[in-house]
C-alpha cells in the first residue's frame, strides 16, 4: 500500500461512517508510536486534500509509569504538534497512585483515566469526537484475551470502530486504522520518512496484553495456525453479525423489563428477565450495565452468569460487584444497577465575581471568561441570536441584575432553559441533557442578583435572553484554557 491509496481508504472509512464533514473539529489521542503518528498525519493530510478544513487537536496523556522513557514520549508528542502546527494538550497523572489509592489493574486503570482524559479535551475544545489508532492487529489481541477470559458474543466481536467515549457522553470514539495491519501501519511511517517512538514495553511480558502479543499469539502462530490473526478477525467479523442480530433483539425486549431508568440507576423486574431466552437474558444484562457511568467495560461469561444467578436467587438484599465499578443489587422481585459511590467528592466550586467589561480566570474550570457590551443593531437581531457555538453567548444587557459571579450549583437552583416552556430544577436540567454526575460538579453556574443567568456552556436562562427591543448586549465567551496542557497553532 502507498500514501495515496492509504488517504483514499481513509477517505472512504469516514465517508462509510457519515463523517466526512467539511470544518469538523477532532481530537487525535497520540502515544507517539507509529499508529498514532501515522494516524494524524493521515487525519492532517486527508483534511487538507479534500479541503474539508477539519480543526485537529493533538492530545496525550503521560501515565507516570516508565520514568524518561515516557517524559521523551511526551516531548515527542509535543515537538510533533507544533511540526504539524496542531493544538497539543498534554495532561499527566501518575496510575500507580491511583492504583495503590482506588485498586484495579494497571492496564485498566490507565485505560479509564486515558479516555477520560480524551473525552475531557473534546469536551472543553467543543470536538465531534475523539481518534485513536487501534489496529487490526490490537483488534486481534483483544479478541484472544476476551476468549481467553471468557466473553460473550459482544466481546468476541472486537472493538467497534464507532462509539460513544463514555455511556451517554455526546462525544464519538472512532477507530480509522482498524482495518489496517501493523507491519502496513510501519510500512507507511519508513515510505513517508515519519519518525516515531517504541515503546519498548510492548515486548514485555509483564502485562496481559504484552503476554498475549508477545507469548501467546507467536505460539499459535508457530504450533497451530501461522494466520491466526486474519483466523481471529474473521470469526470477530461473523460475531458482529450475530452480535448485531442479538442486541436489536434485546434492545426490543429491555424496554419491557426495565421499572426505572435513571442516569445512575436502572431497575429490572426479575421475573419477566427470568422468563425470557438465556441468550436475551445475557444481552439485556449487559445493556443496562452498559447504559451506567463507568459500565463500558466487557463482562465475562461469569460475570454475567452470576448476575442471573442473583436474579433467580429468592433471597432480597444481596448484592454483587462488576468490572466497571457497578454494583448489582436484587431487591425482592427487582435487579438494581448502580454505579459504585465515587471514593472522592468533587470539591465545592469558589464563587468568582465577573468583571464586566473584562476577562476573568475560571482556575477551578479550566476556563476563562469574557465579557464585553455592545450595542445593538436591530438589523443583526436575529444572527446575534443565533449564536453557532455553545461557547459564545449574547444577552439582554438591561434585564441583567450585575454584578454576575460565576458558582457551582446549589441545593433548589432552578432556571428557565431558553426555549422551555417553563422553569426546572437544575437537577433535572442535568438529567434531561444527558450531563454525568462527575460533569455536573465541574459545570460553571453564572448568576446575577436575580438568579441563573447561564449553565456553562449548555443554556441560557428565558429571562436575558435578546429580544425586539433589546439595545445594549452583553458578549459572553467562554474558553477552555485546559492548564497543565500547552496548545499551539
Amino acid at each position: 500500500m502507498n500514501w495515496e491509496s492509504f488517504l483514499e481508504e481513509l477517505g472512504r472509512w469516514f465517508e462509510r461512517h457519515a463523517l466526512l464533514v467539511p470544518k469538523t473539529r477532532w481530537v487525535a489521542g497520540v502515544s507517539g508510536g507509529a499508529d498514532s503518528v501515522l494516524l494524524v498525519h493521515g487525519l492532517r493530510q486527508l483534511s487538507e486534500s479534500r479541503e474539508l478544513r477539519w480543526e485537529l487537536h493533538v492530545a496525550h496523556l503521560h501515565h507516570g509509569l516508565r520514568g524518561s522513557a515516557a517524559d521523551a514520549d511526551a516531548e515527542f508528542v509535543e515537538d510533533l504538534a507544533r511540526q504539524l502546527a496542531l493544538p497539543v494538550h498534554i495532561e499527566r497523572v501518575h496510575i500507580p497512585s491511583e492504583v495503590e489509592t482506588h485498586g484495579g489493574s494497571t492496564e485498566e486503570v490507565a485505560r479509564q483515566l486515558r479516555y477520560e482524559f480524551l473525552e475531557r479535551v473534546a469536551l472543553k475544545t467543543d470536538a465531534v469526537g475523539v481518534a485513536v489508532a487501534h489496529h487490526a492487529d490490537d483488534d486481534a489481541e483483544t479478541i484472544l484475551h476476551r476468549i481467553c477470559r471468557g466473553t460473550g458474543m459482544r466481546g468476541l466481536a472486537g472493538m467497534r470502530q464507532t462509539r460513544a467515549i463514555q455511556p451517554g457522553s455526546r462525544v464519538l470514539l472512532i477507530r480509522p486504522l482498524l482495518d489496517h495491519r501493523r507491519a502496513t501501519i510501519e510500512q507507511l511511517c519508513a515510505q513517508r520518512g515519519i519518525e516515531y517512538r517504541t515503546d519498548q514495553t510492548n515486548r514485555d511480558t509483564e502485562f496481559t496484553r504484552g503476554r498475549v502479543r508477545n507469548v501467546v499469539l507467536p505460539m499459535l502462530r508457530e504450533q497451530l495456525n501461522p494466520n491466526v490473526t486474519d483466523a481471529l478477525l474473521r470469526l470477530a467479523e461473523q460475531a458482529r453479525w450475530l452480535e448485531t442480530y442479538l442486541r436489536d433483539a434485546a434492545t426490543r425486549i429491555f424496554d419491557s423489563l426495565v421499572v426505572s431508568e435513571q442516569p445512575s440507576r436502572i431497575v429490572l423486574n426479575t421475573r419477566a428477565l427470568l422468563s425470557k431466552q438465556r441468550v436475551i437474558q445475557a444481552e439485556v444484562i449487559r445493556r443496562a450495565v452498559a447504559l451506567l457511568p463507568g459500565g463500558e467495560q466487557d463482562l465475562s461469561f461469569t460475570n454475567v452468569d452470576d448476575v442471573l444467578r442473583l436474579a433467580a436467587d429468592r433471597a432480597s438484599g444481596k448484592e454483587l460487584h462488576l468490572p466497571g465499578a457497578v454494583t448489582v443489587h436484587k431487591v425482592y422481585d427487582r435487579l438494581e444497577f448502580r454505579p459504585r459511590a465515587m471514593t472522592e467528592t468533587p470539591a465545592e466550586l469558589t464563587p468568582v465575581f465577573v468583571t464586566c467589561p473584562g476577562t476573568t480566570p475560571l482556575p477551578q474550570l479550566d476556563a476563562e471568561l469574557t465579557a464585553e457590551l455592545c450595542e445593538v443593531d436591530p438589523e443583526k437581531l436575529d444572527e446575534l441570536r443565533q449564536t453557532a457555538h455553545p461557547n459564545e453567548q449574547w444577552l439582554d444587557h438591561d434585564r441583567l441584575q450585575l454584578p454576575l459571579l460565576v458558582r457551582g450549583r446549589r441545593a433548589g437552583d432552578r432556571f428557565h432553559p431558553l426555549g422551555a416552556p417553563g422553569t426546572k430544577s437544575l437537577s433535572d436540567f442535568f438529567i434531561d441533557e444527558k450531563i454525568e454526575p462527575p460533569l455536573r460538579a465541574r459545570t460553571g453556574i453564572l448568576c446575577d442578583q436575580a438568579g441563573v443567568v447561564w449553565v456553562m456552556p449548555l443554556r441560557i436562562d428565558e429571562r436575558v435572553k435578546l429580544r425586539a427591543n433589546s439595545r445594549h448586549a452583553l458578549r459572553l465567551v467562554f474558553t477552555p484554557t485546559l492548564s497543565g496542557s500547552t496548545a499551539e497553532s
